[in-house]
C-alpha cells in the first residue's frame, strides 16, 4: 500500500461547499429535541420581557433558552465556556440555528437573561412544565409513586465573609414596664446592647452559626458542616422523582436552614398537577414529623417516611401521645413489603438522580446568589434531565419524516456567490415547515 498524500498548508487554506446539517449525525441528541420540542412557545412566554415599540433588535429568547439548556445537559456551569464550547461544536450550532459566519451570543448578554431579564423564573416554570408533560406523552411518567430526597450545592460564597451579626438584646421585665411609663407613645424604643463581662483563662474559640453569623456576599447562604467534615456554606434543593423512568417531577430550591420536610408540601402540591393519580410517597428519616405524616394523610396518600428512634416510645412504654401512635404507625407502615419496595425505589431513583444532577449538569455549586436564582439553576437542570430521558428513552419516530424534510430543503438552497451569504427558496411545503434550527443551510467556507 502506498503512503498518502501528506496534507499541509494547503489543505487548510481551500474553499469547500459544506451542509451544516450533513455534519451532524441523525442520531445527535439535539437533533432528536428539536424533533419533539416545540419551541415557539418560548417566544410566547417571553413577550413581556420585551418592549413592544421599535428599537434595537435582541436576542431571540429561544436561543438563549437553548443555551442555558445546554450548558445543563453538557454540565457546563460558565458562561463563557458554555459561548467557547458553543461556537466550536457543529450540534450546537445547528441546535441553536446559527451558520459557520454567524456569532454567537456574548456571555454577557446570556448573563444578564439569567440574572436580570428572567429573574421570576416564569419562563423556565412553563419550561419545566413543557418537558413534564412530554415525558408524560411518550409514557415515561407512571405518576403513582414518587420519592423525595434533598442535597445541598456549594453556595457562591466564602466562610472569610462570614461576619456576626448582632440583635438587640430585649430589656429586663421591671425595666420595661418603668421604660413604657416613662416614655411618651410616640418616641420609638432604642435598642438596648449589652456587653460581655470579663472572663480569664485560655482564650475560647470563636463558632460560627446560622443564629450568630451571616454571609456578606450571599445572605441566603447557611452554614453546614457534618461531623468530621469542614463546614461550608450552601443551598439546599429537593426534588420528587418518578419511578418508572427516572424523570423529576418537582423541585424547589431554598435556604438550608430550619427542617427540610416542610417541603414536602409544596412538593406535592406541584407534583400533584402532573400526577393526579398519586398514590404513594417515599422519603428518608430526615422527613419525619407528625405535621408532615399529617399533611400526606390529608393529601389522601400514603408516606412511607421511616420514623427517627426519638419519636418512638420507650421499650416497654407503650403509645402515650398523638405522635407517638403516628410514629408506630408510619415505622409499620415502612416494614411492609411495599415500605421495603419504597425504601430500596429511593435509594435507587432519588438518590441516582441527585448524583447525576450533581455530576453531570453543573449543580455541584451554585453559579449565582441568592435563593430565587439558585432555584431558577435548579428549574434548568431538572429541565435539562427530563430532555435527556426524553431524547434517549423515546423512539424517534419522525426521523424519516424530518430527512425527507431535509431533503427537500437541501434541494430548495440556492448558494450565492458571495462569501457567506444564505438564501433559501420555499420550492415545496415540506421545505417551509421545516423548523429554523433544522434547515439546512449551505456556505462557501474557507478552513483557515
Amino acid at each position: 500500500m502506498a503512503m498518502g498524500v501528506l496534507k499541509g498548508q494547503e489543505a487548510t487554506l481551500q474553499v469547500a461547499m459544506v451542509c451544516l446539517d450533513e455534519l451532524v449525525p441523525e442520531d445527535d441528541r439535539y437533533r432528536r429535541l428539536d424533533r419533539l420540542v416545540d419551541w415557539s412557545f418560548v417566544r410566547e412566554q417571553a413577550a413581556p420581557y420585551y418592549a413592544d415599540e421599535l428599537g434595537r433588535p435582541s436576542i431571540d429568547p429561544i436561543v438563549l433558552v437553548k443555551l442555558l439548556l445546554a450548558g445543563a445537559l453538557e454540565g457546563i456551569t460558565s458562561a463563557r465556556e458554555l459561548c467557547r464550547v458553543a461556537s466550536l461544536r457543529l450540534d450546537l450550532r445547528r441546535f441553536f440555528g446559527f451558520g459557520f459566519h454567524e456569532r454567537l451570543p456574548v456571555h454577557q448578554t446570556l448573563s444578564h437573561a439569567q440574572t436580570r431579564r428572567f429573574v421570576d423564573g416564569q419562563l423556565f416554570e412553563r419550561l419545566f412544565l413543557r418537558s413534564l408533560a412530554l415525558c408524560r406523552e411518550h409514557g415515561l411518567v407512571e405518576g403513582t409513586h414518587l420519592s423525595i430526597d434533598g442535597f445541598h450545592v456549594e453556595a457562591d460564597a466564602a466562610l472569610a465573609s462570614l461576619r456576626a451579626s448582632l440583635a438587640a438584646l430585649a430589656p429586663p421585665a421591671e425595666d420595661a414596664q418603668e421604660a413604657e411609663l416613662e416614655r411618651p407613645s410616640s418616641v420609638p424604643e432604642p435598642p438596648q446592647l449589652s456587653l460581655a463581662g470579663p472572663c480569664s483563662g485560655p482564650t475560647p474559640k470563636r463558632r460560627s452559626s446560622n443564629r450568630t453569623s451571616v454571609s456578606r456576599t450571599d445572605p441566603d447562604a447557611k452554614l453546614r458542616g457534618k461531623p468530621g467534615q469542614r463546614p461550608h456554606l450552601v443551598f439546599r434543593g429537593q426534588v420528587a422523582i418518578d419511578r418508572k423512568a427516572r424523570c423529576v417531577v418537582s423541585c424547589r430550591g431554598e435556604e438550608a436552614d430550619g427542617f427540610e420536610g416542610d417541603a414536602v408540601e409544596p412538593l406535592l402540591d406541584r407534583a400533584r398537577f402532573a400526577c393526579p393519580e398519586l398514590l404513594s410517597v417515599g422519603a428518608d428519616s430526615g422527613f419525619a414529623a407528625e405535621r408532615v405524616w399529617r399533611a400526606v394523610e390529608e393529601r389522601r396518600l400514603t408516606a412511607y417516611i421511616p420514623p427517627q428512634p426519638t419519636m418512638l416510645p420507650a421499650a416497654g412504654e407503650a403509645a402515650a401521645s398523638e405522635s407517638q401512635r403516628r410514629a408506630l404507625a408510619a415505622r409499620a407502615r415502612c416494614k411492609s413489603a411495599a415500605g421495603i419496595a419504597a425504601h430500596r425505589q429511593r435509594m435507587a431513583d432519588a438518590e441516582g438522580v441527585i448524583a447525576e444532577l450533581k455530576n453531570r449538569h453543573g449543580l455541584a455549586r451554585a453559579r449565582c446568589r441568592g435563593t430565587p436564582l439558585f432555584h431558577l439553576q435548579l428549574v434548568v437542570g431538572c429541565t435539562a434531565l427530563n430532555l435527556k430521558r426524553l431524547a434517549s428513552h423515546v423512539p424517534d419516530a419522525a426521523a424519516g419524516v424530518a430527512a425527507a424534510a431535509s431533503t427537500a430543503v437541501a434541494a430548495a438552497i440556492e448558494p450565492c456567490s458571495s462569501h457567506g451569504d444564505r438564501t433559501l427558496r420555499a420550492a415545496s411545503p415540506a421545505a417551509a415547515s421545516v423548523q429554523p434550527s433544522a434547515v439546512v443551510w449551505s456556505y462557501s467556507v474557507c478552513l483557515n
